[in-house]
Order: C-alpha cells, then sequence, then structure tokens
C-alpha cells in the first residue's frame, strides 16, 4: 500500500465528509478512483477496436472482388 497526499476543491472535500464515515475515506476513494480508471480503460479499448473494426471495413472493400482472380 502507497501513501499519497492530494487536494481537493473545498466542496467536494465537504460532500466526502457528509457522505462517508472518517475510518472508511481512504477505500471510498480508491474505490472510485479504480472504478473511474476501469471505465477510463474499457472507453479507450472500445475506441480501439472501433478503429480496428473501421480499419477491417476499409480493407474488405480494397479486397472485394479479388477472389475472382482465377486462383483457386
Amino acid at each position: 500500500m502507497v501513501r499519497i497526499n492530494v487536494s481537493l476543491a473545498e466542496d467536494l472535500f465537504e460532500d466526502l465528509v457528509k457522505e462517508v464515515p472518517l475510518r472508511k475515506r481512504s477505500r471510498f476513494i480508491a474505490e472510485s478512483l479504480k472504478a473511474s480508471l476501469d471505465r477510463k480503460k474499457a472507453q479507450q479499448l472500445a475506441e480501439e477496436y472501433q478503429a480496428a473494426a473501421a480499419e477491417i471495413r476499409e480493407m474488405d472493400r480494397e479486397l472485394d472482388g479479388v477472389s475472382g482472380d482465377g486462383l483457386a
């Protein structure tokens, strides 16, 4: 486990204090950060898949009709 110092906007800190008990804040922040990073990774992966799919569709269009070139 690693300890870090972070700065929060005052209103965000006040919401944290109201919503999360003192001894559970580190876990709450860690779980929230993990969920946010997981969503970001999933979004990046989806974008990479979309780009790859577009590339494959383009190659399919370029190769359309090539199978009738007389090769068995």
